[in-house]
C-alpha cells in the first residue's frame, strides 16, 4: 500500500494505491498548508486502510512552501509509521500523467514556474516503458522554453508553468491538454511502484525538496 503525496504548488493531491492502481485520490482544494493534514486523515479514514507501507512525496522542482510541507509531512508519516520513502521528481510525475496516450503524444517538455520569467523544464519521450528523459532539467527563459518546439517534431508543451505562461504561447506551440499539465498524487505512486519494484528508496534522514531555484537572497550570496 502506497500512500502518494503532491504539493508542489499551490495545491496538491494525496493518493492511496494498492501497487500500481490507485484506489483513491483527493485533490487539495485550498493550499497544502491548510488542506493537507485534514485530507490525508479523511482519505485513510474512507478507505478503511489495513496499513501503509510506502509513503511516495513529490520532492519538486516547485514552490517553496507547497514543497516543504509535503517532504515535512512525508518524512514525519514514515517515521511515525515505520516505512520505506520514496522520493518522486515533479517533471517525471507529469510526464507519467500521460499514460495510456503514447500513441497520440510522442514527445514532451515539461515547465515548472521558476518566477522572474524562467522556467524548470526538461524533455520526454513516452513509451510504454514510462517516459524516458531526452536532457536535464534545466533553468531558462520562457522565450527559449518556447523553441524546443524547433528540435522535436510534434513536441507538446505541459507543466504547471502553463498555468501563467500557456496563454503567452506563440504560433507554432502545442499545448497539452489542460487535464495533464499538473503533477498528480497517483502518477508519483506509481513512479514510486516501479522504483520499489527495484528495491529503490530513499533515506528519510537526507531528503530534502529540490526547489526550482535558489533565493534571491542566495543568489546575490553566491554572486558576490
Amino acid at each position: 500500500m502506497i500512500l502518494a503525496i503532491e504539493t508542489t504548488g499551490k495545491c496538491g493531491s494525496v493518493a492511496l494505491l494498492d501497487g500500481d492502481r490507485c484506489l483513491r485520490e483527493i485533490r487539495l482544494i485550498e493550499r497544502s498548508a491548510k488542506s493537507l493534514v485534514p485530507t490525508l486523515v479523511r482519505l485513510l479514514d474512507e478507505e478503511h486502510f489495513d496499513g501503509i507501507d510506502v509513503v511516495a512525496v513529490v520532492v519538486g522542482p516547485g514552490s517553496f512552501t507547497g514543497l516543504r510541507i509535503g517532504v515535512a509531512t512525508a518524512k514525519t508519516l514514515a517515521y511515525a509509521l515505520g516505512t520505506k520513502i520514496v522520493a518522486v521528481d515533479t517533471m517525471f510525475t507529469v510526464a507519467a500523467g500521460f499514460r495510456g496516450v503514447e500513441n497520440s503524444v510522442r514527445f514532451l517538455s515539461v515547465g515548472v514556474d521558476a518566477q522572474r520569467g524562467d522556467v524548470v523544464t526538461q524533455t520526454f519521450e513516452l513509451s510504454r516503458q514510462g517516459p524516458q528523459p531526452l536532457s536535464e532539467r534545466r533553468l531558462i527563459s520562457v522565450a527559449e522554453w518556447w523553441g524546443e518546439k524547433d528540435r522535436y517534431s510534434g513536441i507538446q508543451f505541459t507543466g504547471p508553468a502553463l498555468e501563467r505562461f500557456g496563454s503567452l504561447a506563440p504560433d507554432g506551440v502545442i499545448l497539452a491538454d489542460e487535464s495533464l499539465r499538473m503533477p498528480m498524487a497517483s502518477a508519483a505512486g506509481r513512479l514510486a511502484a516501479t522504483r520499489l519494484a527495484d528495491d529503490e528508496f530513499d533515506d528519510p534522514w537526507s531528503l530534502v525538496p529540490i526547489y526550482s531555484r535558489l533565493s534571491a537572497a542566495e543568489e546575490r550570496q553566491s554572486t558576490a
